[in-house]
């Protein structure tokens, strides 16, 4: 599997800013400390990097971007820096931030509106208690209402994302009922990635049944991309392969220097075979669905993240002595399925 598979964006992550939160979904299992390189030296890296990928691949797509928050004293330059390179680029994460006082809030979101950001994002995660110990930062929640507020009274759009659960799933007519009291431009109710820290909840994945009771705004706000249960998923019977796949690249201290000294075109070749080698362990979906498949499952998953369940539980009883391309801490690919 893997061989033919098309490529079709390249990006690069430098986990080099630590988060101040510790949120129960984090994919990228924040632990409140960096594992990336210095910035600058990345910025070099990134900048050499999408000079040649605009000249010699132009047809990729693919984007620099720092991790675990946006909290670094660099971040107008990397906005800047971004922006020369992806000039549409003008969103940011606005989560695990330090906590401001409300003039420090307002100076920021005005220095971010000078630099070219039009949209923030803020996740809740319930109401303020649960949400806190979700995010594994007392006063967070009110923290970002102070957001909130201030980017309202600044003018600067505010998207909000919503993480659902089984857990979490009466709290959100309150929490809508909260939030309509601020302005918003538009809501994204997601069903968390088993993926990182997010691989402990899986138990508590969202219901056919629980989300049927959902009130009618949440259900508007959910996620377009389609989702059934796997139940449903194994009855209608299509179960096609990826079609493309994204690819990023993550800088860390063990392996910038050889990064450095090569060509962006082996980097990318690089890691096309890991990502050809990883899948070419796995079998492919349609024998995993028949070993795997759960047939009186009612979790809702989207068909990608189902395809990773069955993999992971392939993989627990199959380990491959392969690069984990799953694994969004190190050099990951996303793949892209059919939109079934």
């Amino acid at each position: 599997m893997g061989i033919d598979m098309k490529t079709t964006s390249v990006s690069i992550e430098n986990l080099c800013v630590p988060c101040h939160c510790g949120c129960r979904h984090c994919l990228l299992s924040s632990q409140h400390c960096s594992t990336g390189v210095d910035y600058a030296r990345s910025k070099a890296f990134a900048d050499k990097f999408y000079s040649w990928l605009r000249k010699e691949r132009p047809e990729l797509g693919g984007l620099f971007y720092v991790g675990y928050c946006n909290e670094f004293s660099q971040l107008g330059e990397h906005i800047a820096f971004v922006r020369k390179h992806a000039p549409w680029y003008d969103f940011l994460q606005f989560n695990g931030l330090k906590m401001r006082s409300e003039e420090e809030i307002g100076l920021l979101l005005q220095q971010i509106k000078s630099w070219g950001i039009r949209l923030i994002d803020l996740s809740f995660y319930g109401l303020r208690e649960y949400h806190d110990r979700f995010a594994g930062r007392k006063g967070d929640f009110a923290y970002l209402l102070r957001i909130l507020h201030k980017a309202n009274e600044t003018g600067l759009p505010v998207s909000v994302s919503v993480a659902l659960t089984e857990e979490n799933a009466d709290q959100m007519e309150s929490l809508f009922e909260l939030l309509s009291q601020y302005l918003i431009k538009s809501y994204s109710v997601f069903l968390p990635h088993d993926k990182g820290r997010g691989a402990a909840m899986a138990h508590l994945r969202l219901t056919r049944q629980t989300y049927d009771r959902l009130p009618g705004i949440v259900k508007h706000n959910f996620m377009r991309v389609p989702h059934r249960t796997e139940a449903e998923w194994l009855a209608l019977g299509l179960l096609p392969e990826a079609e493309s796949r994204s690819l990023t690249l993550a800088l860390m201290p063990d392996n910038i220097d050889r990064l450095e000294a090569m060509e962006p075109a082996e980097i990318i070749r690089e890691l096309e075979e890991m990502d050809d080698a990883y899948y070419a362990a796995i079998p492919s979906v349609a024998q995993l669905a028949n070993t795997y498949g759960r047939k009186d499952n009612q979790q809702l998953f989207r068909y990608r993240d189902l395809v990773l369940q069955w993999q992971k539980r392939y993989l627990s009883e199959h380990p491959v002595n392969v690069h984990d391309m799953n694994e969004e801490r190190h050099s990951f690919s996303i793949r892209t399925y059919p939109n079934i």
